[in-house]
């Protein structure tokens, strides 16, 4: 006997409605993976970069703070193509702690790319020595007035 015409017909319709079936379902995955787990991977990424530039600037603050004592705050903040980049408000004339400050900064990042060389941009910006340098810039402003009676000192 030999095959009937309509019945091979049949046989590749059937063949060509599972293929049409399974991308579908395939697609459909897909899709549903990435509406729900791309967003969910973009911000378990997103907090860990977060979370790493925390730990990094605690360590960094912890080591100044046994270093120096409790009178840096520096920033730190890691862009997102580009290096670690370290910002400190310091006192530019005393030498010997901006050569303390830059060991210690080099100490504590020295061991976050991997083994190449570390990279980072330390911006120091500069702050009045002592607190009576502060106090003394502040007088030396001339006191607003309004309607005759000054007005508190800015």
């Amino acid at each position: 006997m030999t095959p009937e015409p309509g019945a091979a017909r049949k046989g590749r319709e059937t063949e060509m409605q599972a293929g049409v079936m399974l991308v579908s379902v395939t697609a459909f995955l897909l899709i549903g993976f990435a509406l729900v787990g791309g967003p969910m991977f973009l911000v378990d990424w997103t907090r860990k970069r977060w979370q790493t530039a925390i730990d990094r600037q605690i360590a960094l603050t912890d080591l100044l703070d046994g270093q120096l004592g409790p009178i840096l705050a520096p920033v730190v903040k890691k862009p997102l193509f580009g290096p670690w980049e370290i910002q400190i408000a310091m006192p530019f004339f005393r030498s010997a702690m901006v050569a303390r400050i830059l060991a210690a900064v080099d100490e504590v990042f020295s061991g976050v790319e991997g083994a190449g060389s570390p990279r980072y941009r330390i911006f120091l910006t500069a702050r009045p020595d002592s607190l009576r340098e502060t106090r003394a810039s502040r007088t030396l402003r001339p006191t607003k007035r309004w309607a005759g009676k000054p007005l508190a000192a800015a």
